[in-house]
């Protein structure tokens, strides 16, 4: 299972217990998280769709905002979860793929995010 597929399924059915973790979280957590980086894998697809167009665009890190819950959830994660350690790492306050990522693999999990995850905009 990639990270796009187990963010999929936990998004799919709501259940928390697909996460290995060493703390448990509020269901909100849970979403948060979700959507966070459905947002940012998205964008990465996005980035390389402009690249292919042959407007100059490369991969970027997100920068983590140090008052968001999320940015104290996601290193629980990443330590503890086989899935996010294969897949992402924290280094100075920005979220980048790990580097056992393949080029393969990130084309992948960005692109099943960005095929997956598109919430109905309310304006």
């Amino acid at each position: 299972m990639n990270l796009s597929e187990k963010l999929i399924n936990y998004y799919s059915s709501g259940d928390s217990s697909i996460f290995d973790t060493k703390n448990q979280y509020e269901k909100a957590d849970y979403n948060v998280l979700c959507m966070f980086l459905f947002e940012w894998l998205k964008l990465e697809h996005k980035r390389y769709l402009w690249n292919q167009e042959g407007r100059p665009t490369g991969s970027k890190s997100l920068t983590l905002d140090p008052t968001a819950k999320v940015t104290h959830i996601l290193p629980d994660f990443i330590e503890h979860d086989e899935v996010f350690k294969h897949s992402l790492k924290i280094e100075d306050n920005k979220l980048y793929y790990s580097d056992e990522m393949s080029e393969e693999e990130i084309r992948t999990i960005t692109k099943m995010a960005f095929d997956y995850y598109n919430p109905e905009r309310h304006y």
